[in-house]
């Protein structure tokens, strides 16, 4: 995309926001990079999402629901939906019924003391 000089007025350089994101100047040109951006000397273009995130004061993790959401952004800012989709929860299976025979017969093979080690585990685990 070609950046048109006019459209930002005047003397003011575009400063993309991958440019202040990844360049290596020193601290000190930094810091004249950044007096000219007050200043109007240069003129901040592109910014990255973080970079707007900040600038907006806001999570840069709501700017990323916000950008995926577009498409429900008048509902969403109705709240009517939320910003952020409640997260999923794993679906549980549900437990086999066995019946004691089974039971009884799986701990007489694998002892008493290991079947208590591995209820121990699982409730560890959880």
């Amino acid at each position: 995309m070609a950046v048109s000089y006019l459209e930002y007025g005047g003397d003011a350089t575009p400063v993309s926001g991958r440019y202040l994101a990844h360049n290596h100047l020193p601290v000190i040109r930094r810091a004249f990079l950044a007096a000219d951006l007050h200043a109007g000397r240069a003129q901040l273009v592109d910014p990255t999402v973080l970079q707007a995130a900040a600038l907006a004061r806001v999570n840069s993790t709501y700017a990323h629901h916000a950008i995926a959401q577009e498409a429900n952004r008048v509902a969403i800012e109705g709240k009517l939906l939320p910003l952020v989709p409640p997260r999923l929860k794993p679906a549980q299976l549900p437990v086999p019924l066995v019946d004691d025979v089974e039971i009884i017969s799986f701990v007489r093979r694998a002892g008493v003391n290991r079947v208590l080690e591995a209820a121990i585990a699982v409730e560890a685990a959880q």
